[in-house]
C-alpha cells in the first residue's frame, strides 16, 4: 500500500493536511484510509465529491507509471 500526504478535504481554510493510504490496481486509486491530524480515520464520513478531491490530487501527484512504479517499490 501506499501513502501520500494530502490537502484535508473537511478544512475549509485548505490548511490541514491528512495521511491518505491507497491502493492502486489495473489503473485505478483506491482509498484505503484518511487519517487526520487527530489521528482518526475520516475515510467513511465524507463525501463523494471530497473523495474525488482526494484521488484527484493522487493521480496529479503520481503522474506516469515509472514513477507510481519506483513508490511502490520503496514500500
Amino acid at each position: 500500500m501506499l501513502t501520500h500526504i494530502c490537502i484535508d478535504p473537511t478544512d475549509q481554510y485548505g490548511e490541514a493536511e491528512v495521511v491518505v493510504v491507497f491502493k492502486k490496481s489495473d489503473g485505478a486509486i483506491r482509498l484505503i484510509t484518511v487519517t487526520d491530524t487527530g489521528h482518526h480515520d475520516i475515510l467513511p464520513d465524507l463525501e463523494e465529491v471530497q473523495r474525488q478531491d482526494l484521488l484527484h490530487e493522487i493521480a496529479e501527484a503520481f503522474r506516469g507509471p515509472a514513477r507510481l512504479r519506483a513508490q511502490e517499490s520503496a514500500c
